[in-house]
């Protein structure tokens, strides 16, 4: 049976060792550059988005709206 810090050390590991296996698959073709490129750039972006809303949404949570008097209206 496998537990949680054999399986959180393979995970470290393989996260380690993937930028190796990604440069092995690059180095066969330059295609395969151009792809892995264009791959993480469509991952990136969104992330990148999705962070930045989620940051928005969370600091949004601390400020205080002014909101003008009545008679302003």
């Amino acid at each position: 049976m496998v537990d949680l810090a054999s399986s959180a050390t393979e995970f470290v590991e393989s996260i380690i060792e993937m930028p190796g296996h990604f440069l092995d698959v690059a180095a066969h073709d330059p295609l395969n550059v151009l792809l892995i490129a264009f791959g993480a750039l469509f991952v990136t972006l969104p992330v990148a988005a999705l962070g930045y809303l989620s940051l928005g949404a969370f600091f949004s949570l601390f400020t205080v709206e002014s909101t003008p008097p009545p008679e302003a209206r």
